[in-house]
């Protein structure tokens, strides 16, 4: 038991460890975050301000700037902040750490002397709200990480391929596994036959690429991951901006390297 505490502990580290260089990364691409870190000596919070500039802003105090510093050195200035954000884990605890037991937690009671059956175990959490997130958390949590891994690493093979048409970025990043070994990033358009899967490359590519934006300004506002609400034209990304790329890559592209190795890992 000892060995399989150790190693979901290990997991839920990694994991934890996921959300955080997620967390940043996102800050990065935000338009609203780097206008905050560029302002920062001289924006107040004041009465009137907008509710989204003014978490913007409280999420720039407690977390600081992302553009001129690593991911390591950001994530040991924060560690604090991260250990106090964290959030009650499921887990399976046994009578001597009844402490950690909240009043208002559901659990099942295994009395030593009982034989529990799999049956009975399965009736049990169906009678309770929490029946879906205990039997798929760790699933939900794996597909929700590749996910945001996968948007990040389109972000960055965008940045550095801001002159090409966007399915070529598409299959350059294989964001449809159906084309992965059909639509050649590098293939003339003259290719007869491939002009469906050009055309929903696009719009695939256009899709993540605005779901990155709405994460990341969402993430600016200190809610993340959150993928809900209105992505306005003014937060879209801008690849065309010179600057955009610039400042992604004024650290290197520890980064760009990192995501596209979670994503050849998932």
């Amino acid at each position: 038991m000892g060995g399989l505490q150790s190693q979901n502990k290990s997991q839920a580290d990694l994991l934890e460890q996921d959300d955080q260089r997620l967390f940043f990364n996102f800050l990065r691409i935000s338009p609203t975050y780097w206008q905050v870190c560029s302002n920062s000596k001289i924006l107040r919070l004041h009465k009137h301000m907008h509710e989204d500039q003014r978490a913007a802003i409280q999420c720039h105090r407690r977390y600081g700037s992302v553009f001129d510093t690593s991911y390591d050195n950001w994530s040991s200035t924060n560690r604090i902040k991260f250990k106090n954000d964290s959030k009650p884990a499921i887990q399976l605890l046994d009578g001597t750490q009844v402490g950690v037991i909240k009043s208002d937690d559901q659990f099942i009671h295994l009395p030593m002397e009982s034989q529990a059956k799999l049956h009975d175990l399965k009736l049990l959490l169906d009678s309770v709200s929490v029946k879906q997130m205990i039997s798929t958390a760790v699933k939900a949590v794996k597909v929700r990480v590749a996910s945001l891994w996968k948007i990040i690493n389109l972000v960055y093979t965008r940045a550095l391929n801001p002159d090409i048409e966007q399915w070529r970025v598409g299959a350059l990043v294989k964001l449809v596994k159906a084309f992965e070994h059909l639509l050649d990033p590098w293939a003339p358009r003259s290719v007869q036959g491939h002009e469906d899967m050009r055309r929903h490359m696009n719009l695939m590519v256009k899709r993540w690429l605005d779901r990155a934006a709405l994460i990341a300004e969402n993430a600016a506002r200190d809610l993340f991951p959150n993928d809900q609400g209105v992505l306005h034209p003014q937060f879209k990304l801008n690849f065309g901006d010179n600057h955009f790329a610039t400042r992604l890559f004024a650290q290197g592209d520890f980064e760009a390297i990192h995501a596209r190795n979670q994503v050849l890992c998932a």
